[in-house]
């Protein structure tokens, strides 16, 4: 309960800051306080992925959540114990080997949805990772500690409503991960830029080695400094099996970063269609924009195999109302169409099913 807990308030604390007007920088005006950000965010009701065997409608009457439109005030915690007490309730009924409750909000309209991700018995081969590392690695020149420093200073003007909320820039890495464009920010890149290509080597043994999620996590975002993107994919791939899931979304979104603009396709497709199975949503979302990247690049020559072994993943995504899930998977689905079939998952169920048909022959 105690990590819940923990897991929940960083959750709203990330997503309930929000810019601020620009601030004037004529000395003799009054400075405007930044504005405070709503704390007031609409349900938009639960989703359940994962589910195999088990009757769905018996299933969401136990996660028992609140009628989709109820208004809550995130800061206060309103929301927080139906998270709390819905899943011990879930378990109780159904000893499952995984379940995570995700709750993803929506600034710019206000609304937030929530993903129950499970695995039933039977489905652990979803959960192959690899065995958690033991090892202690030195952080080479202090770039794991001055990357936890950035990001704290980077919150705190988050908070503020000094940098804002949407859109992510300004920095000099293969991804951002908020930016560098404050003034208080634009200092410290610099240690980023030059110290991670004469440190690779020893990042990539603290994301083989280190024990410590947290440190393997941050090399894995320092690690987008390297400039040769067919460099970084060796680096990432064998992260996509990682016991943390922090390490795999990392790992992941930076592949489908590493992919989105070589004319050949340099991700091996097999890890990625792996990971669409996985059972977090961070996990299979990042897989998914990843496999977009791939098929953009190659268009549908590989349709067969993805369709074989991530066809029904993909239509479960795309029948989703959580936008992380469904934008990618519809994406994905679309490029290997050739044209788009609509919101209704139904005609894309069917053409999943002919084509598969189609593909294996008589």
């Amino acid at each position: 309960m105690a990590i819940l807990r923990k897991l929940l308030s960083a959750s709203l604390l990330l997503c309930s800051a929000c810019a601020a007007p620009a601030r004037s920088t004529e000395p003799a005006r009054a400075q405007a306080a930044p504005a405070a950000p709503d704390p007031v965010y609409v349900f938009e009701g639960v989703e359940v992925f994962g589910l195999r065997k088990l009757p769905r409608d018996e299933v969401l009457k136990l996660i028992g959540m609140p009628a989709p439109g109820t208004r809550f005030n995130l800061e206060q915690g309103e929301f927080t114990p139906y998270l709390l007490e819905s899943k011990p309730r879930l378990l109780a009924a159904h000893p499952l080997p995984f379940c995570r409750y995700s709750m993803v909000t929506y600034p710019p309209t206000h609304t937030f949805r929530v993903t129950v991700d499970l695995v039933e018995p039977g489905d652990e081969w979803r959960m192959r990772f690899d065995p958690p590392p033991t090892g202690m690695v030195e952080d080479p020149e202090g770039l794991i500690a001055a990357w936890g420093a950035y990001q704290q200073t980077y919150w705190k003007l988050r908070r503020e409503g000094a940098v804002p909320e949407q859109g992510l820039g300004g920095c000099q890495a293969l991804s951002c991960y908020g930016g560098f464009d404050h003034p208080e920010l634009a200092p410290l890149e610099g240690r980023f830029v030059d110290g991670v290509p004469r440190n690779t080597a020893a990042l990539v043994r603290v994301l083989r080695e280190d024990k410590d999620d947290a440190k393997r996590m941050t090399a894995v975002i320092l690690l987008s400094y390297v400039r040769s993107r067919e460099e970084l994919v060796r680096y990432l791939v064998p992260s996509v099996r990682d016991p943390f899931e922090g390490v795999r979304n990392e790992a992941l979104r930076l592949l489908g970063a590493a992919q989105e603009k070589p004319p050949k396709v340099l991700i091996p497709l097999e890890p990625v269609l792996e990971a669409l199975a996985f059972p977090l949503s961070s996990d299979r979302n990042k897989a998914a924009w990843a496999l977009v990247r791939i098929v953009e690049t190659e268009g549908a020559a590989r349709r067969a195999r993805i369709l074989e072994r991530s066809g029904d993943m993909l239509l479960e995504m795309a029948g989703m109302r959580q936008a992380i899930d469904r934008e990618p998977a519809r994406k994905v689905l679309t490029l290997l169409a050739g044209r788009d079939l609509g919101e209704d998952v139904g005609p894309w169920r069917e053409w999943v099913a002919r084509t598969r048909a189609a593909s294996s022959g008589p």
